[in-house]
């Protein structure tokens, strides 16, 4: 999914197609066997149901985070091994698990958006859908335009450089 994006719509039932660039990344039009096939087992187990299903959640910003299953999963055991008395990260672990829905993706690639997570990221018509490694962001467009409009990607590029910096600096044997 890394650095790509595409424009869609969304129909007034909440269904979407899957930009073809992402087919793969959500297992679109394969067996349930094929995907959990190359799937890595988590926490000792390997689900059969990977084939294009996914999970909605809302995002941080105006948005939707759709994971594919294995991803998701990954995400909640990474989460889960962070301290639990952490108020933030327990506000962060509700966020998604309370807005967490699984869903599937037809054989033709069609995505069904739960009304309420419309709702949330304010989707109506047209969508802009990023890829963000590994999980896809679906933004209303006209947030998506403006919201990046509004970035200063020197500034973004400077603070990523920082923290970089920093995180070397914390961990010496990782250089």
């Amino acid at each position: 999914m890394l650095g790509s994006y595409a424009y869609n719509s969304i129909d007034e039932t909440g269904r979407m197609f899957m930009p073809a660039k992402f087919c793969e990344d959500f297992d679109v039009n394969k067996s349930a066997e094929d995907a959990a096939a190359v799937a890595a087992p988590l926490s000792g187990k390997l689900r059969k149901n990977y084939a294009g299903r996914c999970v909605i959640v809302h995002g941080i910003e105006s948005c939707l985070y759709a994971y594919p299953v294995q991803n998701w999963e990954r995400l909640i055991a990474d989460l889960h091994t962070l301290p639990s008395d952490d108020d933030n990260i327990r506000d962060l672990l509700r966020h998604y698990m309370g807005s967490s829905t699984f869903c599937d993706i037809d054989k033709q690639g069609r995505l069904t958006i739960p009304q309420e997570a419309r709702n949330y990221a304010g989707l109506v018509r047209e969508l802009a859908c990023v890829g963000m490694v590994d999980v896809l962001e679906i933004w209303d467009r006209e947030t998506y335009t403006e919201t990046m409009k509004n970035k200063n990607l020197k500034e973004i590029n400077n603070y990523v450089s920082n923290f970089k910096r920093r995180r070397a600096q914390e961990r010496p044997g990782d250089r």
